[in-house]
């Protein structure tokens, strides 16, 4: 592997990549009862263009904090330039923009949502207690609203909010915020000598109660298999949680790397649920990319 590759795979944190199509992937399921068009291919494309633009924002906001925490990374050392990363994390943005422009004003709307989100957080919320976790479960949450509006009927999607129609989609937005803002949370202390008792158990609490709520909108005959994955990721959230508990100094950036890849876990139930052929085939690649994005890990940084 090339030494520039080997950077930019580093800016973009490339285990976490693997958790980013299944956002639009699950929220398009959802909202088109797992019918697909070529809509999707765009959110989910955009979608991975706005959260690598803003990773390396990310890594430009926090230049100063790193040089001292974190010397090594690419921005600190000087293996990437400033410049350099600010000009590819516009063009990304600008690219993801011009995707979520040809699905429609509905997916335009929430894709400029998700920009603004994300740089409110880098640069204004992110250092700040409970609400800028809250921002950064909003950026993730949005992400998976940004599939429903690329479904068939995405300028339509906010009446069948509003009618209930769409309830699971609704929850699932809900519990990816949540459960990315107690990450989020969490992750705050990874630098510190230790973290509160709530901020580990926080996670595993909020995908506790999102997957009870979430299986209870569940009509379809893959109930048992959606459950059966739900429990697994449940598990993993509660083993880590447990983990962090009884050794206190056990490093947390590591952990923040396994709860992150438990969404791919999360959205694979998400579209297991819709229970049609496409769904479930949708949930069988992205439960591949679980330990796949685990073996990736063992090679770059997640956090």
């Amino acid at each position: 592997m090339s030494k520039t590759l080997r950077i930019w795979l580093q800016l973009f944190r490339a285990p976490n990549l693997f958790t980013v199509p299944g956002d639009p992937l699950a929220g398009y399921v959802l909202a088109s009862y797992g019918a697909f068009e070529a809509g999707v291919f765009f959110a989910v494309g955009a979608s991975v263009c706005f959260y690598a633009a803003g990773l390396l924002d990310n890594d430009l906001a926090d230049l100063a904090e790193d040089r001292a925490e974190r010397p090594n990374r690419p921005l600190p050392s000087g293996a990437a330039k400033p410049r350099t990363v600010a000009v590819v994390a516009a063009v990304l943005a600008g690219i993801g923009l011009l995707l979520a422009g040809k699905l429609g004003v509905a997916a335009l709307i929430v894709a400029a949502g998700v920009v603004v989100s994300v740089a409110i957080y880098n640069h204004l919320t992110k250092h700040l207690p409970v609400i800028g976790a809250l921002n950064m479960g909003v950026c993730r949450g949005l992400s998976v609203l940004l599939g429903a509006a690329a479904a068939p009927h995405g300028d339509l999607l906010w009446r069948l909010l509003a009618a209930g129609r769409v309830n699971p989609l609704l929850i699932a937005v809900a519990l990816v915020t949540l459960y990315i803002a107690a990450v989020t949370h969490l992750a705050r202390f990874e630098t510190k000598a230790k973290s509160p008792p709530l901020a580990k158990w926080l996670p595993a609490l909020a995908l506790l109660a999102g997957a009870a709520l979430f299986l209870a909108q569940v009509r379809t005959p893959t109930f048992w298999s959606t459950t059966a994955i739900f429990s697994v990721a449940v598990l993993s959230a509660f083993a880590v949680a447990i983990h962090l508990a009884r050794d206190a100094s056990a490093p947390v950036p590591p952990c923040i790397g396994q709860l992150i890849r438990l969404l791919l876990l999360i959205q694979t139930a998400f579209c297991a649920a819709a229970g049609t052929v496409e769904s479930s085939l949708c949930a069988a690649l992205l439960l591949i990319a679980w330990p796949v994005s685990r073996a990736v890990s063992r090679r770059f940084y997640a956090s």
